[in-house]
């Protein structure tokens, strides 16, 4: 639970943010008001942004609390940006040592949009680790390639409102829907308007077919030998790194060794694989409803 912070405290933080003063590891006064400060901010809207800039690794079991405990979140989301951003991912180790099942797989989900060396890492060992489970037919189809496999599963009426459900476990931390989900990747509120159920379908099980202008993937590899992956938004002297989950993270110019256009699209491709052949019919049914 969040504690009640000081006026002294606060006034610290204010100060620090307003001066770009975010490395505190020298001074223990200084960093001991952070922690609290950080401590006082748990479920505020600025909290993942002031634990990240400050870097307060206090505060990684908490990060990895609100992962664990509903990875299916936003908050769960921007929880685990935070902690790659703080250089911890080992830690989520422990968390996908519990699979698999349905909450470490949620959790490989999340690691999967982050889309660097050491997500990529973490993700290979669960692979190697985990043999996805499957039952022969109650799946989602591995192979929609054909104009008729689209056309027949398009053809069926599934149910919206658990189709919501399913967003919200699937598509919640990078698009949002009318009121749910996050701002991150295109907006799906009147989805149902532009695209038909095939095409919808097509977008779900081939996000490499087409990527959204403005919604292009970039990795930076910074000069101090740390990864960044996400939708750029270019400034005069930094850029602005925007992430699964709705965390952004700037970076001045002068400290980028290297930026990368990413070929594939920041969704990653199999998805649907993720679910019942049910839960996608229900999805692109909730999907198709949004107008």
């Amino acid at each position: 639970f969040a504690e009640e912070v000081s006026p002294k405290d606060r006034l610290i933080v204010e100060t620090l943010t307003r001066l770009n003063r975010f490395d505190v590891s020298g001074n223990e006064k200084w960093k001991g008001a952070v922690e609290r400060f950080a401590r006082s901010q748990r479920g505020e809207e600025g909290y993942f942004e002031l634990v990240e800039q400050f870097s307060v690794e206090a505060e990684l079991p908490e990060l990895l609390r609100l992962v664990q405990e509903n990875p299916a979140g936003g908050r769960a989301a921007k929880a685990v940006q935070v902690v790659f951003a703080l250089g911890k991912h080992e830690k989520l180790s422990s968390l996908l040592a519990a699979g698999p099942g349905k909450k470490a797989d949620a959790i490989a989900e999340l690691i999967s949009f982050v889309k660097t060396p050491q997500a990529e890492k973490l993700l290979e060992r669960y692979k190697a680790l985990n043999k996805p489970s499957s039952t022969p037919g109650k799946g989602a189809p591995a192979i929609l390639s054909t104009p008729e496999d689209i056309k027949a599963l398009a053809a069926r009426v599934g149910n919206a409102e658990e189709g919501k459900a399913v967003f919200q476990k699937f598509c919640f931390a990078c698009h949002k829907a009318g009121t749910i989900g996050i701002d991150y990747g295109p907006g799906l509120s009147e989805i149902g308007a532009k695209l038909p159920k095939s095409e919808l379908i097509i977008a779900i099980v081939k996000p490499n077919a087409g990527i959204s202008f403005d919604y292009e993937g970039w990795t930076l590899e910074t000069k101090q030998g740390s990864f960044l992956a996400g939708i750029i938004s270019e400034g005069e002297e930094e850029l602005t790194v925007r992430m699964a989950g709705g965390v952004s993270q700037k970076i001045q110019k002068k400290d980028v060794a290297k930026r990368t256009k990413m070929e594939a699209s920041l969704m990653p491709e199999g998805l649907h694989l993720a679910m019942s052949e049910k839960e996608l019919v229900d999805l692109v049914e909730f999907l198709a409803g949004l107008k």
